[in-house]
């Protein structure tokens, strides 16, 4: 058997000289890609958490607009808050944070916000328009959005809803309701509440208190619009009782030749309460 013959089955394959010395420059080139990628990204990283740093220097926020009528807010107190939670410079800084904080605020219903090169943001906002007060401290929308500014501050002049806040919307729908009915016999609603056991009151505008109980709401209010005049008619009411089947009880001011404390009940007072 020739000699070369046994070399090729029991040795390794020997390789050309060349070979080893081509493939050596290859692997140093593909190391020093390497090594150039890694630099460029830590340059990057350098480069862009100093610029991180420095942008709200470089190019700070220098003006605050806010656009949209103020009725609840004072437009100043919206841009000094605005102002106070800036943290960045007009590349850097959050929209969406700052948007968020303004949308928290009791007043604002809607916001957006937008740069303006090179160095302002504006403010587009709507605030709620209450309709009237709700309970002690807050504010409800015709839409039935409850809300309590945080001055405590509240418009006068409003009516009174009271009730739970998840109850707001209904409150509001009998409200509009109510109050253009009573409207056209000259009465005006000074508060409507419903209570913790649904019981449904009225006070009017001088004072004269409407209870309607807690079922057939509408048709006991109905009953009383169609009896309204013959009881104005008697005299002046200031309580009336509709917590009844069929009827309701009156309450009378006292007549000036009628003794202090003095109570008249209408002759039509049913006794039956539903």
């Amino acid at each position: 058997m020739p000699l070369s013959s046994v070399a090729m089955r029991g040795l390794p394959e020997l390789l050309p000289e060349s070979a080893g010395a081509e493939s050596l420059p290859g692997r140093w080139a593909l190391l020093a890609r390497l090594v150039t990628a890694v630099v460029l990204l830590g340059t990057l990283a350098s480069a862009g958490f100093i610029a991180w740093q420095w942008e709200p220097r470089l190019l700070p926020i220098r003006g605050v607009k806010v656009e949209g009528t103020m009725r609840g807010l004072s437009r100043e107190s919206l841009q000094q808050t605005i102002v106070d939670n800036i943290s960045g410079g007009i590349l850097t800084q959050d929209l969406q944070a700052l948007r968020d904080q303004v949308r928290d605020l009791p007043w604002i219903e809607q916001a957006s916000v937008r740069r303006v090169w090179p160095d302002r943001i504006v403010f587009t906002v709507r605030e709620h328009e209450a309709m009237a007060r709700w309970g002690e401290n807050g504010l409800v929308t015709a839409d039935g959005v409850v809300f309590r500014p945080r001055d405590g501050l509240l418009p006068a002049g409003l009516p009174r809803l009271d009730g739970a806040d998840q109850m707001a919307p209904e409150v509001v729908r009998r409200f509009q309701r109510w109050h253009g009915r009573l409207a056209e016999l000259g009465l005006i609603i000074d508060s409507l509440t419903r209570d913790a056991r649904g019981d449904w009151s009225i006070e009017l505008l001088g004072g004269t208190e409407l209870y309607l109980g807690t079922d057939d709401l509408e048709a006991r209010f109905e009953r009383l619009l169609a009896a309204y005049p013959q009881v104005e008619a008697i005299g002046m009411p200031i309580r009336i009782d509709l917590r009844y089947s069929n009827g309701f009880a009156v309450r009378w001011l006292p007549r000036a030749n009628v003794g202090v404390g003095s109570e008249r009940m209408a002759s039509i007072t049913i006794r039956t309460r539903s």
